[in-house]
């Protein structure tokens, strides 16, 4: 991209150091995520690749709503978005599963955006990379789109143009092979689509012309199935030429006649309020809605004390040329003082609410960031009973279950983070210091905390934007503990309010109540009501609304494979789990002390390198099912004989 080549490539190879000695602890058994050259996607059969099965998402895209009535400005209008292109890790060596440290990135904002890229690609490490498993099923899990890459570099990175001509090559009934390629490892791993960024010189009219015929086929191949978001870099006649604008030397690859050839386009960095202006009327001459183009502010090196053109971007205090395009938000973790999750999150968010920077700008720089939050509405798939969530943020320093610790070890695993709050915070930070606290958890790494400043009573903190349908027969049910008092407040499509209270204590107390005296109603928001005196404060570990009646799922089947090193063991694990569970949970039984190992969507997970006792002959792994209200199976056991 234009405006980012060298420090991109720089940043690159910092990642690749500072990653490098956690990679020479890797096993040689580590699943990856898939990355190639186009000669090896050509050649690559998934019933032969033994990272494939670690690599399928098992959540489908669930479905968005917007309701004007809860969001924080009703005015806002709908039709705006936001596309997210991060890239976490190296393009090579990024495990399928997750990390064993908490010092890797977390997404915690998906209410703002509609599309994840999983950016990468390297001339010396691969051009295609697919989106790793877990952002993917993080991404559906909030009705969030997500693409993998196809990157072209720039001549003077690695760039050759033997590969876009690769890319583009047909049969001989006039097939686009790599087409197809992508079509399958999409409809495979279960993502939705890809982003195609094309900036290598050297093309000439003739490719230009493939490449409109490549995306043509694409969009009729995949039924219109899969989506395709082009960069604005290559021109008609298949020249590099950045125009920062949708215009007649670009559009031809967004919208050609009557044939929609890429449904979203990323344009470049350098764009200017007039020049988005007339990018929204071209679009509307197209016949397509401007809200499908997407102007770029890279972030990469700067965050949120990037120069930003706002005006373009916001007038009357929402968006009005175009949707927006970010490059590498993820660099609030680059920024964090320490990669902890207290201090990134610190910066995700003055990233998305916005904040007045502390230090010194240039005269022609506003101090004030002005984020997202507050000019597009947040996004919610809570519409679907039942609902639970334990504020799981994706990563921790430990495991809980039920406040009880089953695991003393980092790890960092966003397939299993759980749906977190709507509004990150709608609260007076003068009054109550509200946000994720990673020392306590009820189940998996976190909770949320609500802490007094000062003494307060009845403060709201809105939670989450639902629409849920009751019958009758639901329970509301939440744990908490501390030392002030919370009350959890249902707001319902009727416009009543109903408050409850429960005990609270210093280790965690689980309360539950029936939601009978709301049947025909439906929840639209959950919010929180948080009394304290100064210094006081609750952690909320868990919340859930849920039928009366548990659910009941079968015991999975279990394989386990054993890969043993001296004092060390690796699994693999593949479950026959009931089609209705929501995950597999992995613990190690040793002597009478479960050890969680890990937690799964997928039918395979790879369990890394735990020590065991020489003594040993054999070891027993349990395998239990978890139904979506929370319900657990029967535990399976496998025995795993080690002599």
């Amino acid at each position: 991209m234009k405006q980012f080549k060298i420090p991109f490539q720089i940043l690159v190879l910092v990642v690749f150091f500072n990653f490098s000695n956690a990679q020479r602890k890797l096993s040689k058994h580590q699943p990856f995520s898939s990355y190639w050259f186009i000669d090896e996607l050509l050649k690559w059969n998934p019933e032969t690749d033994i990272n494939t099965k670690f690599n399928i998402s098992h959540l489908p895209l669930k479905q968005r709503f917007i309701d004007s009535a809860t969001q924080i400005s009703p005015a806002l209008t709908t039709k705006p978005s936001i596309v997210s292109l991060i890239a976490p890790h190296t393009t090579n060596n990024h495990p399928s599963q997750g990390f064993q440290t908490v010092e890797q990135y977390v997404f915690p904002y998906w209410q703002y955006i509609d599309y994840l890229v999983q950016w990468g690609g390297s001339a010396g490490e691969g051009i295609i990379i697919s989106p790793t498993v877990f952002w993917i099923e993080s991404a559906h899990q909030n009705g969030v789109k997500i693409l993998g890459t196809v990157f072209f570099p720039p001549n003077v990175y690695g760039g050759k143009e033997e590969w876009v001509r690769e890319f583009l090559q047909q049969d001989a009934n006039g097939n686009f092979p790599v087409a197809d390629k992508l079509i399958e490892v999409a409809k495979l791993y279960k993502f939705e689509g890809w982003f195609i960024n094309q900036e290598t010189n050297g093309m000439e009219k003739k490719e230009a012309d493939l490449m409109q015929a490549f995306l043509k086929y694409y969009q009729k191949k995949s039924n219109a199935s899969l989506k395709i978001m082009w960069y604005d870099a290559m021109i008609e006649d298949g020249r590099v030429i950045w125009q920062d604008e949708l215009n007649h030397h670009n559009s031809m690859y967004f919208q050609n006649g009557d044939e929609k050839l890429s449904d979203i386009m990323f344009i470049d960095f350098g764009w200017s309020e007039t020049q988005l202006e007339d990018s929204h009327k071209r679009a509307k001459e197209l016949n397509r809605s401007p809200w499908e183009l997407f102007s770029g502010i890279d972030v990469q090196g700067k965050s949120y004390k990037t120069p930003t053109n706002w005006k373009g971007l916001y007038k009357n205090e929402k968006p009005y040329t175009t949707s927006i395009g970010l490059y590498w938000p993820n660099s609030t973790f680059d920024i964090a003082k320490d990669k902890q999750p207290e201090s990134v999150y610190v910066e995700e968010q003055k990233f998305w609410n916005g904040t007045i920077l502390e230090e010194d700008v240039p005269a022609w720089q506003s101090k004030e960031w002005k984020g997202f939050s507050k000019y597009l509405p947040a996004r919610s798939v809570i519409s679907e009973l039942p609902f639970v969530t334990n504020f799981n943020y994706g990563l921790g320093r430990f495991y809980n279950e039920g406040g009880k610790l089953l695991s003393n070890k980092e790890w960092h695993n966003l397939s299993i983070q759980d749906i977190l709050p709507t509004w990150q915070w709608q609260v007076d930070t003068t009054m109550v210091k509200a946000g994720f606290d990673f020392t306590e958890s009820y189940t998996g790494g976190s909770s949320v905390k609500f802490q007094a400043v000062k003494r307060v009573k009845n403060i709201k903190i809105p939670l989450y934007k639902t629409a849920l349908e009751l019958s009758g027969s639901e329970i509301l049910s939440f744990a908490i503990k501390g030392s002030g008092t919370l009350s959890l407040v249902i707001y319902t499509n009727n416009g009543s309010q109903q408050s409850f209270l429960a005990e609270i204590h210093q280790d965690w107390t689980k309360s539950q109540f029936s939601l009978s005296e709301l049947k025909g109603l439906r929840v639209i928001k959950v919010e929180a009501l948080f009394t304290g005196n100064k210094n006081e404060f609750v952690n909320l570990g868990s919340l859930s609304i849920t039928e009366a009646k548990a659910s009941s799922i079968k015991k999975p089947k279990v394989k386990v494979t054993p890969f043993f090193n001296k004092n060390k063991i690796e699994l693999y694990v593949h479950i026959d789990g009931d089609k209705r569970a929501k995950f597999h949970n992995i613990y190690y039984l040793n002597s009478s002390q479960k050890i969680w190992l890990g937690k799964t969507r997928g039918t395979d997970y790879y369990v890394v390198p735990f020590k065991i006792k020489e003594s040993d002959n054999f070891i027993k792994i349990l395998v239990e099912s978890i139904a979506k209200d929370g319900t657990r199976s029967k535990v399976s056991r496998s025995i795993v004989h080690l002599k």
